[in-house]
């Protein structure tokens, strides 16, 4: 059985509507049971009563460290999966909020562990040639360099582990990550490439999630999906499973944006 981990912090309410449309096609996804889900969060009781299969996580109090300070908030993604890891005897898979999944993601994403691990899609070689020639020490690898022949990078979005052999590997991602802010480097890419490399390091092959995982993180359709999700709630308050009910073309999303800037909203 597995489980199924999100994150919520910070002040924005779009995450939590995000996060409940998302968890309602997981859920419908999972329809006979067989899944758990934690939300890791700093407002706890928001999840509290939201469903008998989810559980909250408090983290307000680990916040500071598993951002280092706010150095790089997205490396609160490894330790989440780390902490999950160690705690879970069943697969556990990170899911960004602005996600759904659709028909047909429970039986890939079981073939997809028994093989490897799963990322969202795999998006380029050589992600970072800024740092060709970067080396960190990692506590289970050993000695990292950055190779702009070798080195790759998955989208984020989602990332599925098992206990029995990726703790090493979430160690290790924390660790680069870690090397990276040292020496400076603070860009997005540092919690996905190092993510992306840690699989590679350890020899872990990744199968990607998409299309039956959608990950909607560009701002334009980002926009639409939030308007989508706002009809939604207003239409059925109360929580429920639910199939995807947008899956929106490039011209929808377009003609939306297009619009809701002339009018100025949104």
């Amino acid at each position: 059985m597995p489980t199924f981990l999100y994150i919520d912090y910070g002040p924005s309410p779009y995450i939590a509507r995000e996060l409940r449309y998302s968890l309602s096609t997981l859920l419908a996804e999972y329809s006979a049971g067989d899944a758990q889900i934690v939300v890791y969060t700093d407002k706890p009781r928001l999840y509290d009563n939201l469903h008998q299969r989810v559980r909250a996580r408090d983290i307000a109090g680990d916040l500071v460290a598993m951002t280092r300070h706010g150095a790089l908030p997205h490396r609160v993604k490894a330790c989440v999966l780390l902490d999950a890891l160690k705690s879970n005897d069943d697969d556990c898979v990170l899911l960004d909020t602005d996600s759904y999944v659709l028909p047909g993601f429970a039986d890939a994403l079981t073939k997809a562990l028994g093989a490897g691990a799963a990322m969202d899609a795999f998006e380029e070689h050589d992600p970072y040639p800024e740092i060709v020639g970067f080396r960190a020490d990692l506590p289970h690898f050993g000695h990292y360099a950055y190779d702009a022949v070798d080195s790759v990078m998955y989208n984020s979005g989602l990332v599925g582990a098992r206990p029995q052999r990726h703790v090493a590997v979430m160690e290790d991602a924390i660790a680069l990550i870690d090397a990276m802010l040292d020496a400076g480097h603070r860009s997005f890419k540092v919690e996905q490439i190092s993510f992306s490399e840690s699989f590679r390091l350890h020899e872990a092959p990744v199968a990607e999630m998409r299309p039956l995982f959608q990950h909607y993180f560009r701002r334009s359709l980002k926009r639409y999906m939030h308007w989508r999700i706002d009809r939604w709630l207003k239409r059925a308050p109360d929580f429920r499973p639910v199939r995807p009910f947008a899956a929106p073309s490039r011209n929808e999303v377009r003609i939306f944006n297009y619009i809701n800037r002339l009018v100025g909203r949104y």
